[in-house]
């Protein structure tokens, strides 16, 4: 009888041994399933956003406007003028070095980069009483002037440095088409940044900064659209009383 209980007990304790390795290797299990998954929603999160995808200089460019993009939102909601917004310079001067099969990938960046600056623009000129507006046109147009000459002065110099057989210009190389739109102020400047904008692959530069301000348009708020229709129309307005052509390329800043 005694043989016979200790036998049960012994199929028992073996049975409940085999029940909690069982218990461990399901819980083992459904731990690395978790962790696989979140490790793949990880690396898929880091491809779509362009850190696994990009190329270094594509990534570097990425990196620097999310910062001035968070500056502009700064600016949007109004916790700093938008006089204080940074300057496109140092993105321009990296857009210089991209190489050339990049710059379709860096322009997509910078069109981030110009819608914000938009958007800072429009929302810090409506934010301010209407007595003061007319005094903010005048500083972004001074501003824009000011951009305007120095754009003007370096081209002349390339240009000059090239007919003396001095190279393209700073930074050792001549200014690609995605360069030219940050130095003219985005998609709807009006000076172009050198001669290297000239082309088939300017043209295709072109027609991906139209398409691009045309998705903006399309996913603008018919509110947005009718502050900056007004935006316009009162830049322009402020420039002919000021003597200058409508359209100045990028205003503010």
């Amino acid at each position: 009888m005694s043989t016979a209980t200790n036998r049960r007990q012994a199929v028992a304790a073996l049975a409940a041994e085999r029940a909690r390795q069982g218990a461990g290797r399901r819980l083992l299990g459904r731990t690395l399933g978790v962790g696989t998954l979140l490790l793949l929603l990880g690396l898929a999160w880091l491809w779509a956003s362009g850190v696994l995808s990009s190329p270094p200089a594509v990534a570097e460019v990425r990196q620097m406007v999310d910062r001035q993009v968070a500056e502009y939102e700064r600016v949007s909601r109004g916790e700093v003028p938008f006089e204080s917004a940074p300057s496109f310079e140092p993105l321009i001067d990296k857009m210089r070095s991209v190489p050339k099969e990049y710059r379709d990938q860096a322009g997509e960046q910078m069109s981030r980069l110009f819608a914000a600056r938009e958007r800072a623009e429009m929302a810090s000129y409506f934010q301010l009483p209407p007595a003061q507006r007319q005094a903010e046109l005048d500083r972004r147009i001074r501003a824009d002037e000011a951009r305007r000459k120095a754009r003007e002065a370096e081209r002349e110099k390339r240009n000059q440095d090239r007919s003396n057989g001095g190279g393209p210009g700073r930074s050792g190389q001549q200014a690609g088409p995605p360069a030219q739109a940050a130095a003219s102020g985005g998609p709807n400047g009006a000076a172009g940044g050198g001669a290297g904008g000239r082309g088939p692959a300017a043209g295709r530069t072109e027609d991906g900064r139209n398409e691009r301000m045309k998705r903006r348009l399309d996913q603008s708020s018919p509110e947005s659209r009718a502050q900056q229709a007004e935006y316009r129309r009162a830049m322009d307005a402020r420039r002919k009383a000021l003597g200058l052509p409508a359209g100045g390329g990028r205003r503010g800043g």
